[in-house]
């Protein structure tokens, strides 16, 4: 059976998860009616917090560090439901978030745990061979990634499975009859920088369609519309009898329809496309989004309560979501 966590310590109390960390750490004053009834709670659940969890919550300034590095490609629509999460999260714990932003790499965690200013750290923008990690793992406050580096080891992570949502895209367009399908991968950036979610569905893309014994053909998309016709352009020249497409691209999904409208393809007539991307951002189109969602504010608050219970890393399964821009390859 799996361990009993803060908030299954703190549902069966009836109070607040923060509730719960304060009676475990002594730092604000609980009446004893409630701290009773907590520590009941804990002897019928066997609730054992980790060391690290207990360091954690016996710290002293009550806040956690959130390190996301802003780069020029960032959108808000996308990088705001992580954010939103791991606030969210943070605030049932009675915990405060300093964000900490900028790209310089270790010295941004150095620089704030090094102030002793707080009490545990999350890190995003994970790479898939991130400096800040031997940093972390050097240091004794608590953390955790918001992402999966390509070798996980004492540092706890919680990512979503993109590499599983190439191929579940993939299976899906090969299943209606697609042979010529096309990846419209997240912004060069995401590549230079090395960033571990846009290898791992490029290499799902790939896998998938190699295991199907068809050709890939993918590129990184610019964040703008000139960057869609640019994609566009390339992926035709590549494959002109591409049928379908895969975008990554989630923060310009609107620029893409858009690109593709100008250009004469019909979705899904002519062309089929699923989107990878936090569902939210994809309600508004139309025809309705065929997409894979991915789980961002369900990752912030993930993270957070790694960080109470320094719990094992973890990968959120994909699903697809049925819309209508997806059907069988055009007739010729």
């Amino acid at each position: 059976m799996p361990s009993a966590t803060i908030t299954d310590v703190a549902r069966h109390a009836g109070v607040a998860p923060s509730t719960v960390s304060y009676v475990l750490s002594g730092n604000r004053s609980i009446s004893e009616e409630t701290q009773a009834r907590v520590r009941r709670a804990i002897e019928e659940l066997d609730y054992r917090p980790h060391a690290g969890a207990r360091s954690l919550r016996a710290g002293k300034t009550d806040v956690v560090a959130l390190v996301v590095p802003f780069y020029d490609w960032f959108s808000e629509p996308v990088i705001m439901p992580y954010i939103y999460g791991v606030v969210d999260a943070a605030r049932q714990h009675g915990w405060n978030v300093m964000l900490v932003t900028g790209g310089r790499g270790g010295s941004d965690v150095d620089d704030v745990l090094g102030s002793k200013m707080v009490d545990g750290v999350v890190l995003m923008e994970v790479r898939v061979d991130d400096e800040r990690l031997k940093l972390i793992e050097q240091l004794a406050l608590p953390a955790v990634l918001l992402g999966m580096p390509s070798e996980p080891g004492e540092v706890p992570f919680v990512d979503f499975d993109f590499e599983s949502a190439g191929r579940l895209c993939v299976k899906h367009l090969v299943a209606l009859g697609h042979s010529h399908i096309g990846l419209v991968a997240s912004p060069p950036g995401t590549f230079e920088k090395n960033l571990g979610y846009a290898h791992r569905l490029w290499r799902g893309v790939a896998g998938g369609l190699q295991e199907a014994g068809f050709a890939f053909h993918g590129l990184p998309m610019e964040p703008n519309l000139e960057g869609a016709h640019q994609a566009l352009d390339t992926l035709f020249k590549e494959e002109p009898a591409l049928s379908a497409l895969i975008v990554h691209s989630e923060g310009m999904i609107d620029l893409f329809m858009q690109a593709l409208e100008q250009r004469g393809k019909a979705v899904p007539a002519d062309i089929s496309v699923i989107a990878v991307g936090w569902g939210e951002l994809t309600k508004h189109v139309v025809p309705p989004l065929t997409y894979v969602n991915v789980p961002a504010v369900e990752m912030g608050r993930t993270a957070i309560e790694l960080l109470a219970e320094n719990g094992p890393g973890t990968l959120l399964p994909a699903g697809m979501v049925a819309g209508g821009t997806v059907g069988p390859p055009p007739t010729t």
